[in-house]
């Protein structure tokens, strides 16, 4: 990312620095999170998952919807790295990773 001119608002090495965070492409876990909380079910399910570790018949019981759409929208936050699942028998509980835990405290700040 060259400019055509040396003509910066900022010193020349902080826009080199600056060039070197966006070719670094660091982000990609950053934009899997975005992604995943992109949809409002996801965001609840998030919520509630600060509350008590849920299992999925609970979730679908609270949200109304079918088990096939609670578990992709699991299944995405799960791939993100903001829940983990245990298995028990015939249920899977659902609980925040650490960095969900980090995200879950950024979503309280807005209710």
């Amino acid at each position: 990312m060259a400019s055509q001119s040396n003509d910066y608002r900022v010193a020349p090495e902080t826009m080199a620095d600056l060039e070197s965070v966006l070719e670094r492409g660091d982000l990609e876990a950053a934009l899997e999170i975005f992604e995943a909380l992109s949809d409002e079910r996801r965001l609840k399910v998030m919520r509630l998952l600060a509350e008590s570790e849920l299992c999925v018949c609970d979730l679908v019981a609270l949200f109304d919807i079918e088990y096939s759409k609670l578990s992709y929208h699991l299944k995405v936050l799960k791939e993100s790295g903001l829940v983990t699942a245990d298995r028990d028998g015939n249920y899977v509980t659902y609980r925040p990773t650490e960095c969900g835990n980090e995200v879950i405290g950024v979503i309280e700040q807005f209710e």
